[in-house]
C-alpha cells in the first residue's frame, strides 16, 4: 500500500491538537478549583463553607482579612471554627429569609461577617473574648452563636444581643 507523502504530517497534526486541547482542559478545570479554595497563610481554605445557600460560589466574596482573622481565632481557641460557620455570605433574598437587617455586613458583595455556632456558653463566651483579642470590633452575642465582622464603616467596639437591640449577654468592650 502505497502512503500519501505528507500523511505523518497530518498524524502529527492531529495528536499535537489532542494533546494541546487536553493541556487547556485540565488547566481550565484545576483553575476553576482553585477559585473555590483560598490560601490564606500556608492554609488552604475551601469557602464554600460561606456560600449563600441560594447562590453556589458566593463564598468567594468573603473579605480576606476576615477570613485571616477566623484563621487566628480557630489557632488561639482550637475550635473547628471553619466547620461551625452558620452563616457567611447571604444573598438579598436569603439575608430576608433569614431576618437579617437591611445593611447587613452579610450580604453580598460585602461580605464582611459571620456567625458561627456555640455549642455551649462556655465555648460561646471564649470565642467572644477572644474574638475581641484577635481584633473583631464588632460582635453579635446569640445564645446559640457569635456574629463576627469586620465592617470598618460600622460602629466600632459594639457588642449587641439578639433579638436586635438587646444588650449582649456578655460584652468584651467593658
Amino acid at each position: 500500500m502505497v502512503k500519501n507523502s505528507n500523511q505523518h504530517i497530518y498524524v502529527g497534526i492531529g495528536t499535537l491538537s489532542v494533546l494541546l486541547l487536553g493541556a487547556f482542559v485540565i488547566y481550565k478545570v484545576s483553575k476553576h478549583k482553585k477559585r473555590q479554595q483560598l490560601i490564606v497563610g500556608n492554609t488552604p481554605m475551601d469557602l464554600s463553607v460561606f456560600d449563600s445557600p441560594d447562590i453556589p460560589g458566593s463564598g468567594n466574596c468573603m473579605d480576606r482579612r476576615l477570613l485571616f482573622m477566623l484563621q487566628q481565632l480557630e489557632a488561639r481557641t482550637g475550635y473547628p471554627i471553619f466547620s461551625w460557620i452558620n452563616s457567611g455570605a447571604r444573598s438579598p433574598s436569603h439575608n430576608r429569609k433569614v431576618g437579617g437587617v437591611s445593611n447587613s455586613s452579610h450580604k453580598i458583595p460585602i461580605c464582611k461577617a459571620v456567625d458561627i455556632k456555640a455549642p455551649s456558653r462556655f465555648i460561646r463566651n471564649h470565642l467572644v473574648a477572644t474574638g475581641r483579642d484577635v481584633g473583631f470590633k464588632r460582635i453579635g452575642v446569640g445564645r446559640t452563636f457569635v456574629h463576627l465582622d469586620v465592617d470598618d464603616l460600622k460602629s466600632q467596639y459594639v457588642a449587641w444581643g439578639y433579638p436586635s437591640g438587646t444588650p449582649a449577654e456578655v460584652n468584651p468592650f467593658v
